[in-house]
């Protein structure tokens, strides 16, 4: 086998492995992209913004509280610093 031939080869190798990669990769997002789709499809909306609408402003105290609360569960459930949080209220049990 000459030299020429053997590059030829392994190129040609390297080239399959990698279109396989590739296609791989697309197989996989496309695992995100078509249900999305479908779901676009079924509801016939494109989209569309919600509209925000804001509340009274919030004063400095209640502000400072709710940061003070976040803060300590996020320190005691050792919460994802940019994940979402979230906090589950309980009903408390009254005795009779």
């Amino acid at each position: 086998m000459e030299l020429s031939d053997a590059l030829t080869i392994t190129f040609l190798g390297l080239a399959v492995v990698f279109c396989g990669l590739l296609l791989t990769a697309a197989l996989i997002y496309s695992f995100s992209v078509i249900p999305r789709l479908l779901h676009l499809r079924s509801t016939g909306v494109e989209g569309t913004p919600a509209t925000q609408t804001q509340g009274p402003p919030v004063s400095g105290e209640v502000l400072s509280v709710i940061t003070a609360v976040l803060e300590i569960e996020r320190r005691l459930y050792h919460a994802d610093p940019g994940g979402r949080l979230t906090i589950n209220r309980r009903k408390e049990v009254s005795e009779p």
